[in-house]
């Protein structure tokens, strides 16, 4: 794929500006497609966070990368690593 041959992928805009997104889950490889279109090579971790809810606190699940990117459930880049409560570590959700 030349320079000339690039495009954008509407998914993977946020306010007219590109951003970092994941895609797929259960069946479907996860994969990081990143802002300047090239797909990310390292490892994607699944994490249970704890969140509080209307009702209290809920487990639920961020995305983490080797470098410390964070992604909400739905893919799209979140939160501050260092600001969210973990609970155990899962497995690693990549998929070769």
């Amino acid at each position: 794929m030349t320079d000339t041959d690039r495009y954008t992928i509407v998914s993977n805009m946020r306010n007219g500006e590109p951003i970092d997104r994941i895609y797929g889950s259960g069946a479907l490889r996860l994969r990081l497609i990143q802002k300047d279109g090239t797909e990310y090579t390292g490892n994607i971790t699944k994490k249970t966070i704890i969140v509080d809810g209307i009702n209290g606190k809920f487990k639920s699940h961020i995305y983490v990368t080797d470098d410390k990117r964070t992604f909400d459930r739905s893919g799209l880049p979140v939160y501050n690593i260092d600001t969210v409560e973990l609970e155990e570590e899962q497995e690693d959700a990549t998929q070769d």
